[in-house]
C-alpha cells in the first residue's frame, strides 16, 4: 500500500480493512503510523547489515578496498531490493515532538554506520586518504555516492544507463579514487 500510494496517504483503517482486522489491533503493536514506518526501515536496515556481513567483518582478510567492496554491496542490495530502497528514501521522516527522534538516529541505523566507520578506519591503516577528510567526511562522501547512485538506477529507469554493474563500479571507482591523497 505504501509502495501503491504512499506513506501520506496510508490510512490505518484502510490497511487495518485491507488486512480484515480492527484499527484497534493496529495500535496494540504501533502508537501511530510513523512507528509503523520506522518498524519497516529498521527490518531493511537489518537486511541490509547482513548482506554487507562479509564485508564488514574485519576479522576477515580480504583483497582490494573494503570500503569500495561495502559501497557496491550495499547498491547491489538496493537494487535487487528497489521496493525496499523507496520504503526507505522516498518517504521522508519527520518529527512530531520533542520525544521522537530521526530513525537515521535508531539503533540499527547507529549500528551500522559505526560498522561503517570501523571499516574506513581499518582501511585507513592500509591507504592514504586525503589529509582534508576525516572518517565522518569520508562515510558522508560514500553515503552520497551510493545514494546518487542508487537512486537514479531505481527512480529514472527509462534512461538509457548501459550496463548497471559496470556503471556502478565506475561511479564507486571515481568516488574512491577521490578521498585518496594524490601521488
Amino acid at each position: 500500500m505504501v509502495l501503491e500510494h504512499g506513506y501520506p496517504a496510508l490510512s490505518i483503517r484502510t490497511l487495518m480493512a485491507a488486512l480484515e482486522y480492527s484499527p484497534m489491533v493496529f495500535y496494540r503493536y504501533f502508537p501511530n503510523k510513523r512507528a509503523l514506518l520506522h518498524h519497516l526501515w529498521d527490518d531493511i536496515y537489518k537486511e541490509l547489515l547482513a548482506s554487507c556481513k562479509v564485508e564488514l567483518d574485519l576479522q576477515k582478510p580480504m583483497k582490494g578496498s573494503r570500503i569500495q567492496k561495502i559501497a557496491l554491496k550495499t547498491v547491489d542490495f538496493w537494487l535487487k531490493y528497489p521496493d525496499k530502497y523507496k520504503i526507505v528514501y522516498l518517504n521522508p521522516d519527520t518529527v512530531e515532538d520533542s520525544q521522537d527522534k530521526f530513525f537515521v538516529d535508531s539503533l540499527s541505523v547507529q549500528s551500522y554506520l559505526k560498522q561503517l566507520l570501523a571499516a574506513i578506519d581499518w582501511e585507513r591503516k592500509t591507504v592514504r586518504f586525503r589529509n582534508d577528510m576525516s572518517d565522518e567526511d569520508i562515510l558522508r562522501s560514500m553515503a552520497i555516492a551510493v545514494q546518487g547512485i542508487t537512486h537514479s538506477l531505481i527512480t529514472v529507469s527509462e534512461f538509457p544507463w548501459g550496463s548497471h554493474k559496470r556503471l556502478c563500479i565506475l561511479i564507486v571507482d571515481i568516488w574512491y579514487k577521490g578521498i585518496l591523497e594524490s601521488q
